[in-house]
């Protein structure tokens, strides 16, 4: 312990001025208070004698006489610096500190330093911006703690915090924290502070709100008693007010750790007379405008506007379920987090504990906002709608380390081109000439305009001259009124150099199956009649829309159409070498050839229904209609009843009975040699499209014949349940029909591009990869959506950019370019990564993934794969964000944004494309993953992988009806369990592929007749009936006019691709149906998979044990 000068004689003693204790230096005369402010380091005259100026007038030499003592104006929140020739009286029990270093703050106890707020590190401003002139400090033998006058120069200087703007007036001054007790002093000296009853913000000054002026003149040394230091109240660390940093006595510092109140309890003093209230208001983001920020309130003790201090509650209000000061961390630190953090509006912050029953309406909740800094957007613009694109996390982690860290996937899925979209046209193109990307909203313009920087790569490019110039009109028009910078979302209409030929008429050509097989479905007058009903929907705007007809079996049928003349029938017996019968008149245009078509179509179920012919030559009907579409493209329909067996392409039947739930089903869903698949690269590169239609339960082998659709861009189709004159086929119809008339871009190629530091890695979906970034897409449906993987090569900025364009053919022939652009804010923090992740796309790419993994590999690696990421999502968030980071936890927990994860999962393992068992045949299996492979997650998650269940017997009077908008008010939804099915009751489960009616056995029999018309219904399909009136209610049946409605807007929720069976369940009705529902049911327990609850529960343990 270093030595320690003697202590000073008590204040009583006096030089004959009331109040001024006699000095330690040499000489006694009166010493003279002159005005000092202080000055920076890097400006300060002597700044090489520790930051203090030489006196330059007046005083002496500090060893030839009395000196000229100044005295500076404390900084608010630190003691004054003793004057000259005086000792500091140092604690009992400590060595006197060295001065703190320039720009660092000054806690002089242990207690006070516990105290600083990480948020005030970053408020300390350099001195050279915050120091006010300082006064000349004389040269004077200066010993603090027995140090020579050199060491004493050479301590670093009091930081210089702010001081307010204010007159040459000097103001009463705030002596040291002094080691005498506050009773030593005379009466006299005893500052009259105001009531205890003020609050501790108005005190020490009466008149505080009086101007500067009317304040008593500045004294040697004030009267006024000493500051005492006030510990922390219990349950909050010490405050960083200006008493905190003053010296304490050895018994406060011990009864402030042990949580009592000092004996004197003085409220802390503001920093000037007429300074604001020590305890300012913070200003809580979402709750109105921050006040303004000047030099006077950024002094050091008060914070920073918007910015807590710890220890300090928010709005002046103590923080609930903070935990005491010295305690450990417990739930109520928690408790008091969460509550912080919903006053600074970040409620989306929040952490949930999965248990009970899920909140099945936040799959229809909005993705978390993207929160991009101001000035992103060179121009208010519209930003990317998630229908057409959508990341999987909405803050993106910086760092390939941190996304590895959070477990969680980073990708895209691209909706292209969406039903009944309205999208703005851009007059021209203006693209980066390095990265070739499209100007979008989020460019900047520099050089006065003349310039703009690409948002992807950075480079700067000229502004066309045209840019501003209308070249139709020959005027000058508005630069931040165009699409390309106004809309997230444009086409532009793509020049000549985009085109490698002229736009190309769509033409179809339709395989129908016409075999026994086929004939005993009674398929080819089914699908002739479909047909010959959407002829006129067909997209044929311009008149050039071309049509062929082949019947198919173990011949090849096919169909001369002469404008004027009767349709002949030509048959081809040799399929080895398929040559066309006729070198004219079979691809017809549609308008010109209309009657033929009629008539052939009109006769086409009659001239096949007899039908005796056992075969199908695929394959050779395939290469004919090569040969029809080679020079201009198109779109190849084949309908199949049957497997092919003759020509090339055969396949060879397998028996999948028994091997069905066992290791050797994944070797079903490969496909027979590469016949197909070569096939369908051949047609791509002739832009033609394969759409594969499969009716009848006979075994077609659809993981074979189904890659022409997969590597084409097109669509499967699978009605096992079909047959002419029922249910089944009018579902066929309605959905056929439907996917004919669809607005189906032509001709495409889409390309992904990312900022740098990004890169695409994987593509999920029906597509030919032509290269690395580019997909081949003979065909684009409405609602087709494409996945893609994106990994992390480096350190991104803090806004990543992803553009996606689209180059096709429309139906109207005219080439155009869609350009979807989406911006993406990064972060460091892996809790914003979580609570902005995509619950919906994340469950989305995961599904897309898993079923890509089981046709490559086995369904068992699959179902392994998608348990085992939401596992590592859970435990990765239970460890960076969660309080209860290691070892066991009672409860799981996840982020709000990702409270639906472990549902989702839970749905994707029980549907068809990856549900275990024996019981989903491989045909079923094929059609349920090509399904999750191209829906978008708006119709993928909700209604395919978890239906909707409403209660019809409970409606509200609204329910059904139209709100006034064009919209049916829809009733509430329920959970998908058997426990919400009453008996008395009848209710209406949705999944889009089909609906079921089930029915209690308690149910009143009025009520089914107001349902359907009749009191009494069995189990098995059943065609819901209309019984209304034009759309006006009959008297009595009211529930089935609004029961209708429902049905049709959940139709139109799916775009209307689906015209789902009816089946009707009764509590004691048929087996099946009730095995049919059970499925639906996902958070019910089955054979294939547990219930909801018990999956949160084998989740949890396996978290906790880290077996994953």
């Amino acid at each position: 312990m270093n030595s320690r000068p003697p202590p000073p004689p008590p204040a009583s003693q006096s030089n004959g001025r009331a109040g001024t204790p006699v000095g330690f230096g040499s000489g006694s005369s009166p010493l003279t208070q002159v005005q000092a402010r202080p000055l920076s380091r890097a400006s300060t005259p002597g700044a090489a004698n520790g930051g203090f100026a030489e006196p330059q007038s007046g005083g002496r030499s500090p060893f030839g006489g009395p000196p000229v003592r100044t005295t500076p104006s404390p900084a608010p929140g630190m003691s004054p610096r003793p004057m000259p020739g005086m000792s500091p009286r140092p604690m009992p029990g400590m060595s006197p500190r060295p001065m703190p270093q320039s720009g660092a703050a000054r806690v002089t106890s242990p207690l006070a330093r516990s105290a600083v707020s990480p948020v005030m590190s970053g408020m300390a401003l350099s001195s050279q911006q915050n120091a006010y002139p300082q006064a000349p400090r004389p040269q004077q033998a200066y010993s603090p703690g027995g140090m020579s006058p050199q060491q004493a120069y050479s301590q670093p200087p009091q930081q210089a915090y702010p001081q307010p703007p204010q007159p040459q007036q000097a103001y009463p001054q705030y002596p040291a924290q002094q080691a005498y007790p506050a009773a030593s002093l005379p009466p006299q000296q005893q500052q009259q502070y105001p009531p205890a009853s003020l609050p501790p913000q108005q005190q020490q000054y009466p008149s505080a709100s009086l101007p500067p002026q009317q304040y008593p003149a500045q004294q040697a040394y004030p009267q006024q008693q000493p500051q005492q230091m006030s510990p922390p109240q219990v349950g909050s660390p010490p405050q960083m007010g200006a008493s905190s940093r003053r010296r304490l006595y050895p018994e406060q510092i011990a009864s402030a750790y042990a949580g009592q109140q000092s004996p004197q309890g003085a409220a802390e003093a503001p920093a000037y007379p007429g300074a604001p209230s020590a305890a300012p208001a913070f200003f809580v983001p979402g709750a109105g405008p921050a006040p303004a920020t000047s030099p006077s309130t950024l002094m050091q003790g008060q914070p920073m506007q918007g910015q807590p201090i710890q220890g300090q509650p928010m709005q002046g209000q103590p923080m609930q379920g903070q935990p005491m000061y010295g305690q450990g961390q417990g739930q109520g630190q928690v408790d008091g987090l969460t509550q912080q953090f919903g006053q600074m509006g970040m409620a989306e912050f929040q952490t949930v504990v999965l248990n009970g029953r899920p909140d099945l309406a936040a799959l229809d909740e909005t993705p978390p906002a993207m929160r991009l800094a101001p000035g992103t957007m060179c121009v208010a613009a519209s930003e990317c709608a998630p229908q057409f694109q959508r990341s999987t996390l909405n803050a993106v982690p910086r760092t390939d380390k941190l996304l590895k860290k959070t477990r969680l996937p980073l990708g895209l899925l691209v909706t292209p081109v969406c039903a009944d979209d309205d999208v703005a046209v851009a007059p021209d193109i203006v693209r980066c000439r390095r990265c070739r990307t499209y100007i979008n909203p989020f460019v900047a313009f520099t050089d006065g305009g003349r310039r703009w920087r690409c948002n992807m790569c950075g480079l700067s490019n000229d502004v066309p001259l045209t840019f501003d110039y209308d070249s139709a009109t020959q005027t000058q028009k508005d630069r931040w009124a165009r699409a390309d910078l106004r809309n997230a979302v444009v086409e532009f209409v793509a020049p000549l150099e985009y085109m490698v030929r002229p736009p190309m008429p769509p033409a179809y050509v339709f395989l129908i199956d016409v075999s026994y097989a086929s004939a005993q479905l009674g398929a080819p007058g089914v699908v002739a009649q479909t047909i010959r009903d959407t002829l006129d929907q067909l997209p044929d705007a311009d008149g050039r829309t071309r049509v062929a007809i082949i019947g198919v079996d173990a011949q090849l049928h096919f169909f001369q159409m002469r404008t004027g003349a009767e349709p002949q029938q030509l048959v081809v017996g040799d399929v080895d070498d398929v040559v066309l019968p006729a070198p004219s008149d079979l691809l017809v245009n549609l308008s010109d050839a209309r009657s033929s078509l009629d008539i052939v179509l009109e006769r086409f179920g009659a001239m096949f229904s007899n039908n005796h012919g056992v075969g199908n030559a695929l394959g050779p009907a395939i290469r004919a209609a090569q040969q029809m579409l080679g020079g201009i493209g198109g779109r190849i329909v084949a309908i199949m009843a049957s497997p092919p067996t003759t020509g090339e392409g055969l396949v060879e039947p397998r028996a999948e009975g028994r091997d069905l739930g066992t290791p050797r089903e994944s070797e079903l869903l490969r496909a027979q040699g590469t016949w197909y698949k070569n096939v369908a690269a051949d047609c791509s590169r002739a832009q033609i499209a394969f759409d594969t239609v499969f009716v009848g339960q006979q075994a077609m082998d659809v993981a074979t014949v189904g890659g022409l659709a997969r590597y084409t861009g097109g669509t499967l189709l699978h009605y096992p349940a079909f047959m002419a004159g029922r249910p089944e086929a009018v579902r066929f119809s309605s959905e056929f029909g439907q996917h004919l008339a669809g607005a189906a871009g032509l001709e495409a190629v889409l390309r992904v591009r990312a900022s740098k530091g990004l890169r695409m890695s994987a593509y999920y979906g029906h597509f030919f990869l032509r290269s690395l970034d580019l997909l081949a897409l003979p065909s684009v449906d409405p609602g087709r959506c494409y996945a893609v993987d994106l990994e992390i090569d480096e350190t991104l900025p803090p806004v990543v950019y992803f553009q996606t364009a689209l180059l096709h053919t429309t139906a109207l022939g005219e080439r155009r370019i869609r350009v979807v652009t989406q911006a993406v804010p990064t972060t460091d923090n892996a809790h914003s990564v979580f609570h902005h992740a995509d619950q919906s796309a994340i469950a989305a790419l995961l599904a897309k993934k898993a079923v890509d993994r089981a046709l490559s590999a086995r369904l068992e690696d699959a179902r392994e794969a998608l348990q085992h990421k939401t596992l590592e999502i859970l435990g990765a968030f239970k460890t960076l964000c969660t309080q209860a980071s290691s070892g066991a936890a009672t409860q799981l927990q996840a982020p709000r944004a990702l409270r639906l994860l472990p549902l989702l999962t839970l749905a994707t393992l029980k549907h068809p494309a990856l549900r275990g068992g024996n019981n989903v045949r491989v045909a079923d299996r094929i059609a349920a993953m090509s399904l999750v492979l191209t829906l978008p997650p708006e119709t993928l998650l909700q209604p395919l992988l978890v239906p909707r269940v409403y209660a019809l017997h409970e409606l509200e009077p609204n329910v059904g009806l139209d709100d006034g908008s064009g919209s049916v008010v829809m009733p509430q939804l329920l959970p998908l369990s058997a426990e919400v099915l009453a008996p008395r009751g009848v209710f209406l489960v949705y999944s889009g592929a089909d609906a079921i009616l089930w029915v209690g056995r308690d149910v009143d029999p009025s009520m089914i007749a107001s349902l359907v018309g009749e009191p009494h219904v069995q189990s098995g399909v059943f065609t819901f009936p209309d019984l209304s009136d034009n759309g006006s209610p009959r008297p009595g049946f009211e529930l089935n006019m609004r029961t209708n409605n429902l049905l049709r807007a959940l139709s139109s929720l799916c775009h209307g691709m689906w015209a789902p069976p009816m089946f009707v369940c009764r509590e004691d009705g048929d087996q099946q149906v009730r095995l049919l529902l059970a499925q639906r049911l996902v958070e019910d327990m089955d054979t294939a998979a547990p219930s909801y609850s018990q999956f949160l529960n084998q989740m949890r343990d396996k978290i906790n044990r880290g077996s994953f």
